[in-house]
């Protein structure tokens, strides 16, 4: 009997220490990168086609539940050209941008969902004959609202999240092809959304 009892007490100690180990990597500063897909919604969704997702996320925990970020994203994504073959052979578009987000745990398991918010900044830069369609370089401000899910173990960490971005002032997508000669203050520009879906992994220090 005693020696069952010592059994559980080692194994509540040794639970308590696995415990303040999680604690301890579950606050402090991560460093992570990862990739996914990126698509659009709205007015932007027959226009251009989902495409790979990228970026790199420094986040500080400082509680196990709330977390402030600060990311490079980007993103590659092909135009739809159906209709329009002979005015662009492969057109796309480049997206580079920054964000700052806000997250909240909804529980303080190493295994954890939450939600975030927060603000970015996006640089649109579009190429290989896109002008001819009638598309044309910007910068536009976005919302970042999503969820998703982390998971710690020692100082390894995986987060697995999707966004829905609500874009403003954005002056990228015709919502028709411009005629011959309009002049840029007469194009009416598409309206819509991005979201994206990616795996992050990194390590917290």
């Amino acid at each position: 009997m005693k020696r069952i009892q010592a059994l559980v007490v080692a194994g509540a100690l040794c639970g308590g220490a696995a415990l303040a180990k999680d604690d301890a990597n579950m606050r402090g500063l991560t460093v992570s990168v990862g990739g996914g897909v990126e698509g659009y919604s709205g007015g932007l969704a027959p226009r251009i086609d989902p495409g790979a997702a990228y970026g790199a996320t420094a986040t500080l925990k400082p509680t196990r539940v709330l977390g402030l970020e600060v990311g490079y994203t980007g993103a590659i994504n092909k135009i739809d050209r159906r209709g329009l073959e002979d005015l662009a052979r492969n057109p796309d578009i480049i997206r580079n941008g920054g964000q700052a987000v806000a997250t909240l745990g909804l529980t303080a398991s190493a295994i954890q969902p939450y939600i975030l918010g927060g603000v970015g900044l996006n640089r649109y830069n579009v190429r290989r004959g896109a002008e001819a369609l009638g598309y044309r370089d910007d910068t536009a401000g976005s919302v970042p609202l999503g969820a998703g899910l982390r998971f710690y173990t020692g100082s390894f960490t995986a987060d697995l999240r999707a966004n829905y971005n609500l874009l403003f002032d954005q002056e990228l997508v015709p919502d028709l092809p411009p005629a011959e000669n309009q002049p840029l203050s007469d194009v009416t520009f598409a309206g819509g959304s991005s979201y994206n879906a990616t795996l992050n992994v990194g390590a917290t220090f």
